[in-house]
């Protein structure tokens, strides 16, 4: 443990060296993370106007049926009523 361990100008260089290596290569994953969330942010755009496209269709789907049902359902009292009229003429 009394030992002190000196590096050599060469060993310095080497580690110097590898440390900005490796920063390349971090700031180059950083790169592809930020392009990739950009991406992922986009898909996220991209879903809500599909989700907003798809409520929208399913609501004029809804209004189609509620509108057929209700002419199912009083298009007989209609009819009676105009042939009443017309018996009464």
């Amino acid at each position: 443990m009394g030992d002190n361990q000196w590096y050599t100008n060469k060993d310095l260089f080497e580690q110097i060296n590898d440390m900005q290596t490796e920063f390349r290569d971090l700031r180059s994953e950083m790169r592809e993370t930020r392009t990739m969330i950009r991406q992922y942010n986009g898909l996220r755009e991209e879903l809500a106007d599909v989700e907003r496209k798809v409520e929208d269709m399913e609501a004029r789907a809804e209004g189609r049926q509620s509108v057929g049902k209700a002419i199912r359902e009083w298009g007989g009292w209609i009819v009676a009523v105009v042939s009443l009229i017309i018996l009464f003429l």
